[in-house]
């Protein structure tokens, strides 16, 4: 801390003799109670001497307002000077006082200046360094109070996450659908392209090229008004069909089933194999580790779909989990927001550390063949 008011600042706190200046913390009752057992050892004895009527031990607090004098002032400043950590004292005096103290620590203004790097022109516009008792708090408890915002926010935003569990359920639910009709849809146009090889399939593939040059959001309004009139908002079809088929992963299929051996195929027919066979026994089969990346994109599409999920499926009962977080994070502090983001992070991390050889496999085999 490099405040030049700094060290003037601990002193006071530390040294000031008027006692009615000074408080404690909460925190500090707990040592000041033992203090006080260990010297009068008996409460009839603290009752007597602090004039008092306390039935336990554990009844006595740090009284907000102090008498002028008497043994609780003494006693209280006995722990303050002696027995109480610097993070605990607390300052109750106001801006004047602490003008005074310093007046009385240096001769003159000057004095102070030149100590202090300082350009003040009395001691009256020296002003009151309120933040520097916070910021001796903060740095001596560093690492407890890192540890106690981290846990919180941790702890609040899993809290707010299983409070509102049928977000938990939308997503999964859509994920689900997501993946299902992404390794269903999108195969069978694809073969259908590759094994059947009509006419215009090079200008379909062009089409299903061109759907990757608009972003998402140039789609929202006329899917929106296109499930508006289908009647399908607030519901998972509204979620899931505007995505069903995707001109990418038709074109990564289709050249994936292009590269595949056609002698299996041929076997196959000779041996009596129909087309759903060879979709489902031979094709599907061969092409596990791209299907797999398809499965992985239609996942993360889906799980981290907020904004069109949020204009499709407005009431609350079918929000998603993105559209919970966003929620919390209006009305929560940024720490929470970004510890739910995180924790939300986890199932596509996990996702990928569990399947990554045979994602690898399908990022990898279509670029070597």
């Amino acid at each position: 801390m490099g405040h030049p008011l700094r060290e003037e600042w601990i002193d006071y706190a530390r040294n000031a003799l008027n006692i009615q200046h000074l408080g404690l913390q909460p925190s500090a009752n707990v040592a000041f109670v033992s203090m006080l057992r260990e010297k009068y050892g008996t409460l009839e004895l603290l009752n007597s001497t602090w004039n008092a009527n306390y039935a336990s031990f554990s009844e006595v607090a740090i009284p907000e307002k102090l008498p002028d004098s008497g043994a609780l002032v003494e006693d209280l400043s006995f722990f303050i000077q002696n027995l109480a950590s610097a993070e605990q004292i607390t300052i109750k005096s106001i801006a004047e006082d602490f003008r005074h103290y310093l007046s009385m620590q240096y001769p003159d203004v000057a004095s102070f200046n030149a100590e202090c790097n300082t350009g003040y022109a009395a001691f009256s516009d020296v002003p009151f360094p309120a933040s520097e008792q916070d910021y001796f708090a903060f740095s001596e408890n560093k690492a407890a109070i890192r540890k106690e915002f981290f846990w919180r926010n941790y702890a609040m935003a899993l809290y707010q996450m299983l409070t509102d569990a049928r977000s938990l359920r939308n997503t999964g639910i859509y994920v689900l659908l997501s993946i299902f009709f992404a390794i269903t849809v999108n195969p069978l146009a694809a073969y259908a392209l590759s094994r059947f090889k009509p006419r215009f399939s090079y200008q379909l593939i062009m089409l299903f090229m061109l759907t990757m040059a608009f972003p998402a959001m140039v789609m929202g309004i006329p899917n929106f008004l296109m499930l508006k009139r289908l009647n399908l908002l607030n519901t998972f079809w509204a979620l899931v069909l505007p995505a069903a088929a995707d001109g990418y992963f038709i074109f990564l299929l289709k050249g994936f089933f292009d590269s595949l051996p056609q002698e299996v195929f041929e076997s196959a027919r000779i041996d009596g194999a129909g087309e759903f066979r060879l979709f489902w026994q031979f094709t599907l089969f061969l092409s596990k580790p791209i299907l797999a990346v398809i499965a992985l994109g239609a996942f993360n599409a889906a799980y981290r779909n907020f904004l069109f999920a949020f204009i499709v499926c407005q009431d609350r009962s079918m929000w998603t989990l993105m559209v919970h977080i966003y929620e919390l994070m209006q009305r929560a502090s940024p720490g929470v927001g970004y510890a739910a983001l995180v924790i939300a992070a986890l199932p596509t991390l996990g996702i990928f550390i569990f399947f990554q050889n045979i994602i690898i496999k399908g990022i990898v085999i279509p670029m070597e063949k």
